[in-house]
């Protein structure tokens, strides 16, 4: 989708449009709960995650500032809401992958190498956020920066050396 007709879409839905508001949701649905289903470790909690971001969403929109940064944004109310859910939970803040759920392609070939799975398991939680964002979503490090506030430099720098670890972890 253009970033024209985001804008259009985000202008729409900050002045109450619901089907505006749900179409920016469709260009990102698949990834938001691909994405809490690896922050979670569950797809129950991935569910419960997802409906909570999308609602916060909906209620804050007219905050949202620069409508070209909805993708970025949305991520960044679903990850609050992902760690929101962990602690409810009383969950260790590991990310576990699933055996069994209906997430995308990319995602299962992700989770079907033991050795990668296991490596991703030792990887502290920022890491993964950062590598999962980078590889499965495709986020550059400016995207990156503005989901975790940071800098984008410091993104760089955190991935390379989470890659190393990666490395290490899979020669291991």
């Amino acid at each position: 989708m253009s970033s024209n007709v985001i804008k259009d879409l985000v202008k729409k839905a900050k002045d109450g449009d619901t089907a505006a508001f749900g179409a920016l949701y469709t260009t990102v649905a698949a990834d938001l709960y691909r994405f809490a289903v690896f922050q979670t470790g569950s797809s129950a909690r991935a569910e419960d995650a997802v409906s909570e971001a999308v609602l916060l969403a909906f209620q804050k929109i007219r905050n949202l500032e620069k409508p070209q940064a909805f993708r970025s944004w949305m991520f960044s109310i679903l990850l609050n809401c992902c760690r929101k859910e962990l602690r409810e939970k009383k969950a260790q803040l590991q990310t576990v992958l699933p055996e069994e759920t209906d997430i995308p392609a990319a995602a299962v070939d992700l989770s079907e190498n033991a050795a990668l799975k296991q490596a991703l398991l030792q990887l502290g939680a920022d890491e993964r956020e950062l590598f999962l964002g980078a590889v499965l979503f495709g986020y550059n490090s400016k995207e990156l920066a503005e989901l975790t506030h940071s800098k984008p430099g410091t993104v760089r720098a955190k991935l390379f050396r989470t890659k190393e670890k990666l490395r290490s972890l899979l020669k291991e």
